[in-house]
C-alpha cells in the first residue's frame, strides 16, 4: 500500500508536517523541527532549555521528488497548521517553544515561493510556557471571508486561549485554565466553530462553548492516558476523533461525551490523526512508537486497519495527506497510469526523518 518515493534529513528531531490545502500551491508542504539542547539529550519535555526548531517548505516535483524552496530557522515548533480555506491570503500558524502563536503567509514572487512572517503573539505571559497546538475555524469555509478568523491555541500550563486575526494583528479575546497539566491539543468543532475541544495530560477530554463562558459544557476521563490528538470530520456533522498516549483510537458523536461510537487499539501511542482530505472515510494516524497506520472508519461501529508504514527508525510524529486528487499525481508527479493513489507526508524524531509516499486506496 505505501511507497517511500524521496527521504529527507531534516537535521533536527522532525514532529509536525501539513499540506498547503490552497487549489494554487497543491504540491506545497512544510515540515517543523524541534531539537532540545541539553546535556546531548534530545526530547519533547518541558523542562528548561535551549530550544531550536526550523521550518521546512518543499515543492513535490517529477516522480515524487522533494525540493526544498525554503528553511527558515525559528524557535522550536511544536505545531503548525495552515487555514483551511483562505484562498485571498493563504496563512500558516505555527506555534512554538517560546509560548508564540505565528503567523506566516505563503507568497509567491518571480515564480518563487517563500513564507514570510505576517504577525506573532505570545499565548501568555509566563516565559516558561510552550505553546503546544493549534486549529483554525476555517475546516468547512467554502468561500473566501476572513472576517471572522479565529485560531485556537493549546499550552504546557493546561491554558487555552482563543485569537482573532484583523488583517496583521492577532487579537487576545480569551484564554482560561482548562487541563490540570498539558493541554496537548485543542480544536474547533468545524460544523459550529463556538465549539472547542480540548484534551489534556490529565485525561480529561473536553468541550467549551465560547458563549456560555469558561466552563466546560461536556467533560470525560475514558482515556486511559493524556488525550494527544482531536480532528472534527468536515464531511460528517458530529463527528469527531480522538487520540491518545493510552494506544487507542475512538470515534465520537458529539452529542454524546459518555461513551464513544467506536474505538480501536493502534499501539505506540497516538501523537496525530488527520482525516483524508477526500471522502473523509480515512485517518491517517501517528503511533509514536509502531510507525504509522491508516484505519478505515466509513463503517464507523467498525474499524479497521488497512495500511501500515514502519519505515521509520524513530517516534512517528507528523503526518498529512496531500489534497492533490489521483489524477494530479499520476499525471503531473508520477508519470504514470495507476489509479486511486494519494500522497502522505511523515516525519519522526530521534532519526530527523523526512519521507513521502504514495498510497493506494481509493479516497476520491
Amino acid at each position: 500500500m505505501f511507497h517511500t518515493l524521496d527521504t529527507f534529513d531534516t537535521e533536527f528531531s522532525a514532529d509536525s508536517v501539513e499540506w498547503c490545502p490552497s487549489n494554487f500551491f497543491k504540491n506545497i508542504f512544510v515540515c517543523g523541527t524541534y531539537q532540545l539542547m541539553k546535556d546531548n539529550e534530545t526530547t519533547l519535555d518541558t523542562s528548561k532549555s535551549t530550544r531550536l526548531g526550523r521550518i521546512y517548505m518543499f515543492k513535490i516535483i517529477d516522480n515524487g521528488c522533494l525540493a526544498l524552496l525554503q528553511r527558515l530557522e525559528v524557535a522550536a515548533v511544536l505545531d503548525m497548521k495552515w487555514a483551511h480555506m483562505c484562498e485571498n491570503r493563504i496563512l500558516l500558524g505555527v506555534v512554538n517553544s517560546l509560548g508564540y502563536l505565528q503567523i506566516y503567509q505563503l507568497k509567491r514572487n518571480n515564480e518563487k515561493e517563500t513564507l514570510e512572517l505576517l504577525t506573532e503573539k505570545k499565548v501568555a505571559n509566563d516565559n516558561d510556557v510552550l505553546a503546544l497546538s493549534l486549529d483554525w475555524c476555517t475546516g468547512r469555509w467554502m468561500y473566501n471571508n476572513e472576517s471572522n478568523l479565529n485560531i485556537v491555541v493549546s499550552d504546557s500550563k493546561g491554558f487555552i486561549s482563543l485569537f482573532e486575526l484583523h488583517e496583521t494583528e492577532l487579537v487576545n479575546v480569551n484564554t482560561w485554565l482548562a487541563h490540570e497539566y498539558e493541554a496537548w491539543i485543542t480544536a474547533f468543532d468545524y460544523w459550529d466553530t463556538n465549539v472547542i475541544y480540548s484534551g489534556g495530560d490529565d485525561c480529561k477530554f473536553q468541550r467549551f462553548d465560547k458563549r456560555t463562558g469558561n466552563r466546560p459544557t461536556a467533560m470525560n476521563r475514558i482515556h486511559g492516558a493524556g488525550v494527544t490528538s482531536l480532528h472534527s470530520n468536515v464531511l460528517r456533522e458530529f463527528s469527531l476523533s480522538s487520540g491518545s498516549y493510552d494506544e487507542t483510537l475512538r470515534l465520537w458523536d458529539t452529542r454524546n461525551f459518555k461513551r464513544p461510537v467506536s474505538e480501536i487499539h493502534l499501539g505506540g501511542g497516538i501523537w496525530r490523526l488527520k482525516w483524508d482530505p477526500f471522502a473523509r472515510n480515512y485517518l491517517l494516524a501517528a503511533c509514536m512508537y509502531v510507525g504509522f497506520r491508516i484505519v478505515d472508519c466509513e463503517k464507523t461501529e467498525t474499524l479497521s486497519v488497512i495500511g501500515e508504514y514502519n519505515e521509520h527508525e524513530s517516534i512517528a510524529y507528523g503526518c498529512d495527506w496531500s489534497v492533490l486528487n489521483s489524477p494530479e499525481i499520476t499525471k503531473n508527479i508520477l508519470k504514470t497510469e495507476t489509479r486511486n493513489v494519494c500522497l502522505i507526508s511523515t516525519c519522526s524524531f530521534y532519526d530527523h526523518a523526512l519521507k513521502l509516499s504514495a498510497v493506494y486506496l481509493s479516497v476520491e
